[in-house]
């Protein structure tokens, strides 16, 4: 029994240090970058009596550095029904569900993640499921077409130079040893070219002038005339490759040009370090500005897309292009298109999983615009990158939708799939003169401000905007106020030949005056204005009316606070003439509208009109039994005089009305009498006794029920009586 017990202490224990020799030996293969050999090590180690979780997520994340998405799924499965999975490990299972289109368990699998580092992420993925339809909508517009290039192994990074496309590719190379890469047991990459012969790529062979090295080689890229060439490989010296800080291999980027048909030696970057990668680089046409993936200091998320410029001979310090571009996730692969489109590849923005390719424009200075997602089906559920543009509706990418290998493809959009340029000019709206150097921003659908700058010398600017959007447009400049205007998503692709006019108004104190019809409110042309100055009758303003009745001065001396006191006379030849006195004080800037202050409504002359009607004229009051003119009186009839000065070509009844009250006989005689004074009164001040006559009606044209003749006994209020107490004075003759 004793030997028996001690027989199976000595078992477990040979045991145990087995399975920690085999665990070792697997963490240093994944330390080493060696996914392949450390997969199978921890797939063993899984199957033990009792598997740490440790080696499930291991297996799974070697796996999914492989590019073996099922297979990584299968452990993450595993590791995931048990506790004790880091935020990196969720994360990493997180990817690999996207990868496999399975986005509802994403979303959970991301929920159970707390670091702060991956809020960016997890925000984009609470919008994935607005996103995605959106993302597929354009499909039809695209044909795909997998290269006959394509090898059994990686292929991908297409770059066309004239007929010539270059490209990356792990296929075995006889020319070199045929070394692999532990990281998923392919050979090692190689620079090949192809000849393009219409949609196809042909002959293609590995690139050898300066192109060789025992490690990787790859992207590449040239400047517009082929002189200078970029590169990024493994940081390779003497024909070693070296290790940073951290134990790894980093990634260079290397340059060298071409003279007398010659190429130079290869130089470094001189941002590159052993602690840091740089690479994918991508370059200007003029070879000024170089643009590149690094995870050096500053880096917000795992890799970004760094930017540096050529000033003279020196590169200046690489600037991080921000959170419009890069994301808490990977930003690798950047290319240019006719120097101004950034394409590049993302797993950390909003996506259909995998890396999905993304392009952004400048925006003015060093802004760029938020970067704006291809969809589907350039972009899948699987990793797509390496985007080269040839035209704004053609070019290539590289994707592993297909065997879960690199390959590259070819596209043709029906419509435009990147920016376009808009012009504007900015315009004085009550001039339609050019406003130069005026400030103009455009403010995207979030409301963020994308682009800002000044008008040229002949008020216009010009700037990029993304397809697909629509843009609020601010324009201000002293002086002037703020306007704001809407470009629409379908006037973009008209803009670039053509410009769209942006109308600003001037800070004015200005006065503005609307003359309308009193019968119908329609507006009246050619109505002439006479704006006499109150105060100082010497200074007369007048204006016509246009064909929207208003009339608008602008005044160079007026502020806000001042006073401004008019005689205001309006006239127009089968209108009743009108004269009335305003006052107004300026409140705030704009205009001051007339019409706010007096009443700009005229009346047509026609027979049987009530001039008392058209005017401000109060009732005329007698004394009781009397017919003389009271001062009161004398003022209100006096405005019926000044209107028929101004109005020669009417012929008036005065007609005098009361109320029941008293008899029939004594209320005609006395309105009668009344009547006739009253039109006396009127002759007196220059009217010719041709043109007005009295007349009394009594209580014979009462305007309401209430009669009182006889035995009737009104019962009407006082106030009801009052309205068949009246003066009219109706036009009977319009002289031609």
């Amino acid at each position: 029994m004793k030997n028996f017990i001690l027989a199976l202490v000595l078992l477990s224990s040979f045991s145990i240090r087995a399975q920690s020799f085999k665990e070792k030996i697997a963490d240093k293969r994944f330390d080493n970058l060696e996914y392949a050999s450390a997969s199978e090590m921890y797939e063993e180690l899984s199957q033990s009596k009792h598997p740490k979780i440790k080696y499930y997520v291991r297996a799974g994340e070697c796996n999914l550095n492989a590019g073996d998405y099922s297979k990584a799924q299968l452990f993450y499965d595993k590791a995931y029904t048990n506790t004790g999975m880091t935020d990196h490990d969720l994360y990493n299972y997180y990817q690999v569900l996207k990868y496999n289109s399975n986005y509802d368990k994403a979303n959970e699998v991301f929920s159970k993640i707390n670091d702060n580092q991956y809020k960016l992420i997890r925000d984009n993925l609470n919008r994935k499921k607005l996103v995605i339809a959106d993302l597929k909508k354009d499909s039809s517009n695209y044909t795909l077409k997998r290269l006959d290039i394509n090898s059994e192994e990686n292929d991908f990074c297409p770059y066309v130079v004239n007929n010539e496309m270059y490209f990356l590719s792990s296929r075995r190379n006889t020319s070199v040893a045929g070394r692999k890469y532990g990281w998923d047991n392919s050979y090692f990459l190689d620079v090949y070219k192809g000849y393009i012969e219409g949609e196809t790529v042909k002959n293609e062979e590995p690139v050898k002038e300066g192109l060789k090295t025992k490690v990787h080689e790859g992207p590449l890229c040239f400047t517009k005339d082929g002189n200078t060439q970029l590169i990024t490989r493994n940081n390779y010296l003497h024909k070693k490759a070296k290790k940073g800080k951290e134990d790894k291999v980093n990634l260079k980027i290397y340059i060298r040009k071409k003279q007398n048909e010659k190429w130079s030696d290869w130089r470094e970057f001189p941002f590159n370090s052993d602690d840091y990668s740089c690479g994918h680089p991508a370059i200007s046409g003029d070879g000024k500005t170089l643009y590149f993936v690094s995870d050096m200091p500053g880096t917000m998320g795992l890799t970004d897309v760094w930017v540096s410029t050529l000033q003279d001979t020196t590169w200046s310090k690489p600037e991080n292009l921000g959170q419009s571009v890069n994301s808490e996730g990977r930003e690798m692969f950047p290319t240019l298109f006719e120097d101004e489109v950034l394409f590049y590849s993302s797993d950390g923005k909003v996506g259909l999983g995998g890396m999905d390719i993304f392009y952004t424009i400048p925006s003015g200075g060093d802004n760029y615009f938020e970067a704006q997602n291809l969809g589907y089906p350039i972009n899948s559920n699987f990793d797509d990158f390496g985007f080269f543009a040839k035209s704004n509706t053609a070019g290539y990418f590289s994707s592993n939708r297909g065997k879960q290998k690199d390959d590259i493809y070819s596209f043709v959009s029906k419509r435009a799939i990147i920016s376009s340029a808009i012009n504007l000019i900015v315009k004085d709206k009550e001039s339609k003169e050019i406003v130069p150097n005026s400030d103009v921003a455009l403010i995207d659908e979030t409301g963020k401000p994308v682009y800002q700058g000044k008008t040229n010398e002949n008020g216009e600017i010009r700037f990029n905007v993304i397809p697909g959007k629509s843009y609020k447009v601010k324009t201000s400049k002293n002086g002037f106020k703020e306007s704001v205007g809407l470009i629409r998503e379908d006037e973009i692709a008209k803009l670039s030949n053509s410009k769209k006019e942006l109308l600003i108004e001037k800070k004015i104190i200005g006065l503005l005056g609307l003359i309308a019809d009193a019968d119908d409110l329609s507006p009246i042309e050619k109505v002439t204005i006479t704006l006499t100055d109150a105060f100082n009758p010497k200074n007369v303003m007048t204006f016509t009316t246009d064909k929207e009745g208003d009339f608008r001065h602008i005044y160079k001396d007026k502020k806000v606070g001042d006073d401004l006191s008019y005689i205001v006379k309006m006239e127009k030849e089968g209108y009743i003439t009108k004269t009335q006195p305003v006052d107004i004080t300026i409140k705030k800037e704009g205009y001051v509208l007339l019409h706010d202050y007096l009443n700009t409504k005229m009346y047509k002359i026609k027979l049987g009109a009530d001039l008392g009607k058209m005017i401000d004229l109060r009732p005329i009051f007698f004394d009781l039994g009397k017919s003389n003119i009271r001062p009161d009186a004398a003022v209100e009839l006096a405005k019926i005089v000044d209107l028929m000065k101004q109005n020669p070509s009417m012929t008036i009844e005065l007609g005098a009305h009361t109320d029941c009250r008293g008899s029939a006989a004594s209320n005609l005689s006395l309105s009668d009498k009344r009547a006739k004074s009253s039109a006396a009164y009127i002759i007196s001040k220059g009217i010719d006794k041709s043109r007005i006559y009295g007349k009394g009606y009594g209580e014979s044209k009462l305007l309401n029920d209430c009669k009182c003749e006889g035995k009737v006994v009104s019962t009407c209020a006082e106030e009801v009586h009052s309205q068949n107490r009246r003066t009219e004075f109706k036009i009977v003759k319009i002289k031609e």
